[in-house]
């Protein structure tokens, strides 16, 4: 045995001929705990188990053709091969390829599931529900805490201000989820209240939006007798779901705007079609007016006979009886329009507010409250004027 020490560099460099020599590139499997892009375009992260660590460099030439850019908590599988970095004294792991672990799987699963409710026709055009033109009514499945309701209420209040909204809550993601949305579906549809139901969530992983491609929510989309739109995720994001659903939404925004009328838009078509009327009316009258002229024609050649005047005072008649019949017609037109418009204002909530009243609302939850039973002291409530609104809390309540 040779007892000559050996100098920190040449052990350094022993280690990295036999870890380097002796360990092939290979795959490995961990947690991301930290990840780094620096500004020389090479990314250093950190792939971590329950008992240990690994550092890693993935080299600006790799990290610019990866699809894919991890997060921290992301489970992955790296391709590369261990270096020894002798002036460091450490060793690390060389990436040459990166991307999310179980993808591979949940792609397949994707595919099967897709194959088989596809043979059971759930994914048929004719069983398609046309979306009601002016829906009154809208029932919503998704988080009560997600981004996605807060969308949807966005559009809603500034396209079509006067829609009810009905909330089944369900969780979107984790353990149960997909037993949650599936019971809200059908508790909506089996109501018979909404006009339409909007089913998503916003953005995610493919595990977070995983619920939404298991088979109860599809089958419960499928089944669904209310037309529904589903809208998971983002416009690259589809899910089974999507497949199943009446309409698809790239999101739960897009989703609401599909649905729901812009008031502006009506009010245009409502004032188009009045001067579309008066355009016809006013052609209508000037045809008129030319076949009486025609008709009129061999009567003036007689001017001076009988027949003349008579023929002249019928012309005369009929033109009154029709100026009189263009008026009354115009003036039916013009007050159904005057209807329709003052109709519209009226379903406008904020032509109430300005007469002095307000909405009030629980904390939290956007069904308008008509009924102080539902309230109790100490509940925080939501209170919408015409210019602001107001947080308060109830001290005692009273019924009629």
């Amino acid at each position: 045995m040779d007892r000559t020490p050996l100098s920190i560099s040449e052990l350094t460099s022993r280690i990295k001929i036999v870890l380097e020599g002796g360990l092939p590139a290979l795959w490995i499997r961990g947690e991301v705990s930290q990840f780094t892009s620096h500004r020389s375009g090479h990314s250093y992260f950190t792939l971590c188990d329950d008992q240990t660590q690994l550092s890693c460099v993935l080299w600006r030439g790799r990290a610019r053709e990866l699809n894919y850019t991890p997060q921290v908590g992301d489970l992955v599988v790296a391709f590369g091969r261990v270096v020894v970095y002798e002036r460091g004294g450490r060793y690390q792991f060389d990436c040459y390829d990166l991307r999310p672990a179980g993808l591979g799987e949940l792609a397949q699963a994707f595919e099967a599931l897709k194959q088989k409710l596809a043979a059971e026709g759930l994914f048929a055009l004719e069983r398609k529900i046309p979306l009601p033109p002016l829906p009154e009514r809208v029932g919503l499945v998704t988080s009560p805490g997600g981004a996605a309701l807060q969308d949807i209420l966005k559009v809603a209040r500034e396209r079509a201000p006067w829609v009810e909204f009905h909330l089944a809550p369900a969780n979107v993601q984790g353990p149960g989820a997909a037993a949650e949305i599936a019971a809200a579906i059908r508790a909506l549809d089996q109501s018979g209240w909404p006009q339409v139901i909007i089913v998503g969530r916003g953005g995610g992983s493919p595990e977070d939006l995983w619920a939404f491609n298991e088979a109860p929510v599809v089958r419960a989309v499928a089944e669904c007798r209310t037309p529904i739109v589903s809208a998971v995720g983002h416009e690259v994001d589809v899910t089974l779901s999507d497949l199943a659903a009446d309409l698809r939404a790239p999101t739960p925004s897009a989703a609401a705007e599909m649905c729901l009328p812009d008031r502006h838009a009506l009010r245009a078509r409502l004032e188009e079609a009045a001067l579309r009327a008066q355009r016809a009316v006013t052609l209508r009258l000037a045809e008129k007016r030319r076949w009486l002229t025609d008709r009129a024609a061999p009567v003036l050649a007689h001017a001076m006979t009988g027949r003349w005047r008579e023929e002249s005072q019928r012309v005369d008649e009929i033109s009154r009886r029709l100026d009189r019949g263009v008026r009354l017609l115009l003036e039916r037109r013009r007050e159904a329009l005057q209807h329709l418009g003052a109709r519209l204002d009226c379903l406008d909530p904020r032509a109430i507010l300005e007469r002095g009243y307000a909405i009030v609302r629980r904390a939290g939850d956007p069904q308008p409250l008509t009924d102080a039973a539902r309230l109790q002291a100490e509940d925080e409530i939501e209170v919408a004027f015409h210019r602001g609104g107001a947080t308060a809390r109830v001290t005692s309540t009273h019924h009629d």
